[in-house]
């Protein structure tokens, strides 16, 4: 899953408007940056094998520490902890959003389970491997990856407010940026190697964040102003 991450990620911001989307994407997509470290570290292992499924050449062979369920609830539970004790001013609502944080961690894996062919591990060397498949059937891939994201964007554009506005000409060149990746990763050639697959997880990953966050800058109070006084 990958456009699913970030739907999710702009659904979760309308449950609460003072979390930034780009902490949000960060949170979503904290275990595939974390597994493209931990590639680099030689403590996963991935293969490339064209044609193991339909839509990835990527055969996931060990990644218990940032894909198994149990590690997802460990790197649930830490961001939340992070997120909660992060200095700031604004502490209204603060355990609810640290919770929220956690829950966006966690998130990951049932969207993964969806398009993984089974290899999800429940924790460290468990025999049991999860994934419902999806991957093997190309069209539904796409068709429940796009509708992932369409499902999040309208979350994301129904709830806004005031203060936490949509801005359009932001959102829509995130959504672009968005759906170019995930469609010349759908379409494109097999990376050409493991170290490239890590260093491209975690640069662009984290360049993500950062466009997040700055497409879902809170109002200014002159903006909040100005819309106040333009809706009476």
């Amino acid at each position: 899953m990958f456009l699913g991450h970030f739907g999710a990620a702009l659904a979760f911001k309308r449950l609460e408007p003072k979390l930034s989307l780009g902490t949000l994407f960060l949170a979503v997509q904290l275990p595939d940056i974390l597994w493209g470290a931990f590639l680099l570290r030689g403590w996963e292992e991935v293969r490339i094998d064209p044609g193991y499924t339909a839509v990835t050449p990527l055969q996931f062979i060990h990644y218990p520490i940032s894909h198994s369920l149990l590690g997802m609830a460990g790197w649930s539970l830490a961001m939340a902890a992070v997120y909660y004790s992060w200095p700031t001013r604004d502490t209204s609502r603060h355990w609810q959003a640290a919770a929220l944080v956690g829950l966006a961690v966690l998130s990951h894996f049932p969207l993964d389970l969806i398009v993984h062919v089974p290899d999800l591990p429940l924790g460290g060397d468990s025999p049991v491997r999860l994934g419902l498949g999806l991957w093997n059937h190309p069209v539904a891939t796409l068709l429940v990856e796009l509708a992932s994201l369409a499902a999040g964007v309208a979350v994301y554009v129904a709830l806004r407010s005031t203060r936490h506005p949509v801005r359009p000409g932001r959102l829509a060149g995130l959504l672009t940026l968005l759906a170019a990746i995930y469609l010349l990763d759908f379409f494109g050639p097999p990376p050409p190697s493991v170290t490239a697959i890590a260093v491209a997880d975690i640069v662009g990953l984290l360049l993500l964040v950062v466009f997040a966050a700055w497409a879902d800058r809170r109002a200014t109070p002159a903006e909040v102003t100005a819309a106040r006084v333009k809706h009476r």
